[in-house]
């Protein structure tokens, strides 16, 4: 009965004051209460159009899904102390060889507090490493602390993904809380609703037209809010796609620009931030992949992200060899390319299909509302003469 969406509205369990207080204020006029109702039922209709019932449901479970994962991926005791004890062994086999050329290490600290390992990622301390070996103008000696610099920039990255998962659950939960505020307005608006209705009908149908109407409405809505639900997924898949894309982009041009450098630290820390926007960008399409797992997404394989994670992890040390930094830039200029190919592809199946049959099911459940508001008001109006 009602204009109730298909998603379920908590029971109105102060159906008598309402009416009550309507009666009370009515004073004699009987276009008021009709007229609320009227008012009303246009606001619902627009607020339903939004859908923040299964949204909210859609975004409740992303939420989930990426808190799971996140502390998933948090587990990491011992992962500090393995790093200081690669670090340590590669200064003492340094030392060996030539005294000048070892690096003070620092501390970091042990154990797992909150999410203080994720702060304190040894990005900066591992650029002046690489500075201090003289990695990044020398070929030999790239090639000679090559594996070291590769498990390093793994587990630097590994954090990375942790902060960068971390960042994405708090938006998350901020779009949860907005679509929250939205659906406890529209449940506010359906309780009034209701109780202006059980005051005037006494909560039964007063025609066979306005049973079969509101019938009808109760099955397009049901249609709309399934495909609503599903477009919260693509909203969450293509937001993050594009922001992958766009990592991706900014990512290669300052890669690009490293051949025109000669300051190795310069071009040690453009080459870092490089890595920081390309493995930003793999994780938003990781999570976008998580978002819309029944969707393959074209142009994308799981070869070509191996392939970018593999120069990610050598990148410090393949920046010296320009045989390398050439096959770099290829894997990431194919990446960047293909990841903006599967945006826009995204997008245009998105507009094409979902948005195309989500607009012509709220135009059905639009054009019922209005029919069974119109007739309510005809018959509403009646009674109350």
């Amino acid at each position: 009965m009602g204009c109730g969406s298909s998603m379920e509205t908590q029971t109105n369990p102060i159906v008598t004051e309402v009416s009550s207080g309507m009666q009370s204020r009515q004073n004699g006029a009987p276009g008021n209460i009709v007229e609320q109702y009227v008012r009303l039922d246009e606001q619902i209709s627009k607020l339903e159009g939004t859908c923040p019932g299964p949204r909210m449901a859609t975004a409740e479970a992303w939420v989930e899904h990426l808190r799971s994962k996140h502390e998933a991926m948090l587990g990491l005791e011992g992962m500090d102390l393995e790093l200081a004890t690669m670090r340590d062994r590669e200064n003492n086999r340094v030392r060996e060889t030539d005294p000048k050329e070892a690096l003070p290490q620092p501390n970091y600290p042990m154990g797992r507090q909150g999410n203080q390992i994720v702060a304190n990622t040894p990005t900066k301390d591992l650029a002046q490493l690489a500075y201090n070996l003289g990695v990044i103008g020398d070929a030999r000696k790239a090639s000679m602390h090559e594996d070291f610099f590769a498990n390093l920039s793994d587990s630097a990255m590994y954090l990375l993904s942790i902060r960068y998962y971390g960042e994405l659950l708090e938006h998350s939960k901020e779009r949860l809380k907005t679509l929250m505020e939205s659906y406890a307005d529209l449940n506010e608006r359906y309780v009034k609703q209701d109780g202006i209705i059980a005051y005037i009908s006494g909560g039964t149908y007063m025609t066979r037209l306005e049973e079969s109407i509101d019938e009808q409405l109760e099955t397009a809505r049901d249609t709309r809010d399934k495909l609503g639900s599903a477009l919260e997924q693509w909203r969450i898949c293509g937001l993050l796609l594009r922001a992958s894309a766009n990592s991706a982009t900014q990512g290669l041009q300052q890669w690009r620009q490293l051949s025109r450098m000669i300051d190795p630290k310069q071009k040690l820390q453009w080459a870092l931030d490089s890595r920081s926007l390309l493995h930003a960008s793999m994780v938003s399409l990781d999570a976008a992949q998580l978002a819309l797992p029944h969707v393959e997404l074209k142009y994308m394989t799981h070869r070509q992200v191996l392939a970018v994670k593999h120069c990610n992890t050598y990148l410090i040390t393949d920046i010296a060899n320009k045989a390398r930094y050439e096959h770099t830039t290829r894997v990431f200029t194919s990446y960047e390319t293909n990841i903006s190919k599967a945006c826009t592809w995204l997008y245009d199946t998105f507009n094409s299909t979902l948005r195309s049959d989500f607009e012509k099911a709220e135009e059905t459940v639009f054009g019922l509302a209005k029919t069974l508001r119109d007739h309510r008001e005809e018959v509403f109006s009646t009674v109350q003469k």
